[in-house]
C-alpha cells in the first residue's frame, strides 16, 4: 500500500461500498481510494446482510425528527431501483400494506399516512377491509396504507456488485485489516492498521467513518471530544414457508403492521396516538415498524429468486454487546406479533431465521453524516441504520456533494 492515500473509508459494508464507488466513479482516476474492513471478506457480515432486505418507501421518518432520514430514503428508492436494474441485482419492486386491525391501530395509521405525504412518497393510498383482501386474501384489518414503491432485494448481491464496480474504478480494498490508530497532522491523519499478518501505517488527507456498529469507536479514535455512542439495538427474525398450507400463502407484498412505541422487553405500547406523540417528540420512546413478513429470496439455478420462504421480524431487545448474535425470542413471541393480522399461522409453522444489530445512536434519531467540528478532513456516518440499506447510494451521492 502506498504511504499516502487521499481518501481512506473505514468500514466496506453497503454504505462503505457506495461511497467507495460512487467516489471512485466521480473522482475518476484523480485520486487514490482505499477502503479498510475488518471482515476477511465484502460480503455485508455485519448490519448490510442481517436485515429483512426491504426496499423502503420514505413513509415512517417524520422530517421534523429525521430530516435525512425523510429525504434520502425517497431519494435513495429511485436510486435504487434504477441501479438494480441496470447491474442485474435480485429485487422485485412488490409493493406493500401497513395494515391496522382496529380503531386505535387506525389513528397511527392516518400519521404514518400523512409522513408519506410529507416526505413525497408517490402512490400512496388507505385502503378497506376489502381492499387488503384483494391484495393479500390472507390478511386481516381494518384499514391498510398501500406502497406501491417499496419492495425487497438480495442485499449480499448489491454490496458484491458495489464492490466490484468500485475495485473496477481503481479502489484498493483491504480486508481482514482493523484500523487500531488515528492519529490527526496538518491536513492530514496518520491511520494505523492491522491484520493476522502485518501491521502498518499510512497517511491520508480525507477520512470517511463509515464503520456502522463501531463508527462511534472510530470517531472517538480519531477525536476523544466525539460526543457520539452508540446504543446499539438486536433485531432477530424468523420464518415460515408460504407455500405449506393453503392459509400461509401470500401474493408476495410487504405486510407490516402500524409502527407502535415498543417497551424494553419487546412488547407494543397499546396507547393513544396523541400520548405516543408526546412521548415521541421527547424523545423518551422510539417507534419501530414492528413484526412484519416479507417475501425472501431462495435460490434457483444458483441465482436468487423470489421463492415460497416468508421472513418474520424484526423482533427488537438490547444486546450485551455489538457482538451479541445469540437468539433470545422464540417462535411463540413472532407467532403472537403477527397473529393479529395474519390469523392463519400457526406456532408450529415458524422456525427461528437470523440475528442482526442496527446501529442506533443513543439520543438520535436520524443519521448524522458531517464533518468533524475539529477537523474539517473528517467525515462521520453515524447511526446509519434503516433505512440505510435503501438509502446507500444516495448517502453516497450527498456525502460525494460534502466532500466538494
Amino acid at each position: 500500500m502506498a504511504e499516502k492515500v487521499d481518501i481512506t473509508i473505514i468500514g466496506a459494508g453497503v454504505v462503505g461500498c457506495a461511497l467507495a464507488y460512487t467516489l471512485a466513479k466521480g473522482e475518476g482516476s484523480n485520486r487514490d481510494i482505499a477502503v479498510i474492513e475488518k471482515n476477511r471478506q465484502v460480503n455485508g457480515e455485519n448490519q448490510s446482510s442481517r436485515n429483512s432486505g426491504v426496499i423502503h418507501a420514505g413513509v415512517y421518518y417524520p422530517r421534523s425528527a429525521g430530516p435525512l432520514k425523510a429525504r434520502l430514503c425517497v431519494e435513495g428508492n429511485r436510486i435504487l431501483y434504477d441501479f438494480c436494474r441496470t447491474h442485474d441485482i435480485p429485487h422485485k419492486k412488490c409493493g406493500k400494506i401497513i395494515v391496522a386491525t382496529d380503531s386505535l391501530e387506525e389513528e397511527y395509521l392516518v400519521d404514518v399516512y400523512h409522513t408519506a405525504k410529507d416526505n413525497g412518497v408517490p402512490g400512496i393510498e388507505i385502503i378497506d377491509s376489502q381492499g387488503i383482501k384483494r391484495l393479500e386474501p390472507n390478511v386481516r384489518g381494518t384499514a391498510a396504507l398501500y406502497v406501491p414503491t417499496s419492495g425487497v432485494v438480495e442485499a449480499t448481491s448489491l454490496v458484491n456488485r458495489l464492490f466490484d464496480l468500485a475495485e473496477g474504478y481503481g479502489v484498493m480494498f483491504l480486508t481482514g485489516n482493523e484500523v487500531t490508530g488515528i492519529r490527526p497532522g496538518k491536513d492530514m491523519f496518520e491511520v494505523d492498521i492491522s491484520s493476522d499478518r502485518s501491521s502498518e501505517t499510512f497517511h491520508t488527507g480525507l477520512l470517511i467513518n463509515s464503520a456502522g456498529l463501531f463508527s462511534d469507536e472510530i470517531a472517538k479514535m480519531a477525536n476523544p471530544s466525539s460526543r457520539y455512542s452508540m446504543d446499539p439495538v438486536k433485531g432477530e427474525s424468523a420464518k415460515f414457508y408460504s407455500g405449506s398450507r393453503e392459509e400461509l400463502k401470500m401474493n408476495g407484498l410487504n405486510v407490516y403492521p402500524v409502527p407502535f412505541g415498543y417497551l424494553p422487553d419487546g412488547s407494543r405500547m397499546r396507547v393513544s396516538f396523541s400520548r405516543f406523540k408526546k412521548k415521541f417528540d421527547r424523545g423518551e420512546i422510539t417507534k419501530s415498524v414492528g413484526v412484519h413478513l416479507t417475501p425472501a429470496f431462495d435460490y434457483s439455478g444458483g441465482r436468487p429468486v423470489i421463492g415460497s420462504t416468508v421472513t418474520l421480524g424484526p423482533a427488537y431487545s438490547v444486546p450485551r454487546d455489538k457482538d451479541d448474535y445469540t437468539s433470545t425470542r422464540d417462535a411463540g413471541y413472532f407467532f403472537s406479533m403477527v397473529k393479529p393480522f395474519f390469523p392463519g399461522i400457526r406456532r408450529e409453522d415458524i422456525t427461528l431465521h437470523q440475528t442482526g444489530i442496527r446501529s442506533r445512536l443513543s439520543g438520535y434519531y436520524d443519521f448524522v453524516i458531517e464533518r468533524d467540528p475539529q477537523y474539517n478532513n473528517l467525515i462521520n456516518l453515524m447511526g446509519i441504520d434503516s433505512p440505510g440499506l435503501t438509502s446507500c447510494l444516495a448517502i453516497a451521492e450527498y456525502v460525494s456533494k460534502l466532500i466538494h
